[in-house]
């Protein structure tokens, strides 16, 4: 008994999502990363903000494509031996998918290759999920900050160190 090729054409072949594209994130991406921003946070980054890190020398900010829609972005910051990861979101429809994991992995990397000592980051205490994420990467809780966000809540300080962790 054969397979004819009739019978093949009915059958789905599995989605493959395109290959995630990095980018400098840039004034025209703006409003696909406020559209993300405001999805993703009670209190979000203003515009402002956005264009004030896009000007500041020690400030880089990386957007995530996936095809033809901005998915992600990640925005940090490298002072000396740190880099501290100010603000990272993915479009809530594409999490779970590798994003979040594939811009902390390339503020790894980069922090890696800049001989950068620490990676520090702060992020509301219930979010389980980058916390969870976090860990995965070798960071561990170093603190807490009291009323951080707008509303009251918490915010937990983790840090990876560099000189103790094995590059992923």
């Amino acid at each position: 008994m054969g397979v004819n090729v009739d019978s093949l054409v009915g059958l789905r072949r599995p989605q493959v999502a395109p290959p995630l594209r990095f980018a400098p994130m840039s004034v025209e991406d703006l409003d696909a990363v406020m559209e993300i921003e405001r999805r993703s946070f009670p209190e979000p980054w203003t515009p402002g903000l956005f264009l004030h890190e896009l000007r500041l020398p020690f400030s880089k900010s990386v957007v995530a494509w996936r095809g033809d829609e901005l998915v992600g972005y990640v925005c940090r910051w490298r002072v000396g031996d740190e880099v501290h990861i100010l603000n990272i979101a993915v479009r809530p429809e594409a999490r779970t998918g590798g994003i979040g994991r594939a811009l902390v992995a390339l503020v790894m990397e980069e922090a890696q290759h800049a001989s950068a000592a620490v990676v520090t980051l702060e992020v509301r205490h219930d979010n389980e999920a980058a916390i969870k994420l976090y860990r995965g990467f070798g960071f561990t809780h170093r603190g807490i900050r009291r009323n951080y966000y707008a509303r009251g809540q918490d915010a937990v300080v983790m840090s990876c160190d560099l000189r103790r962790v094995v590059p992923a």
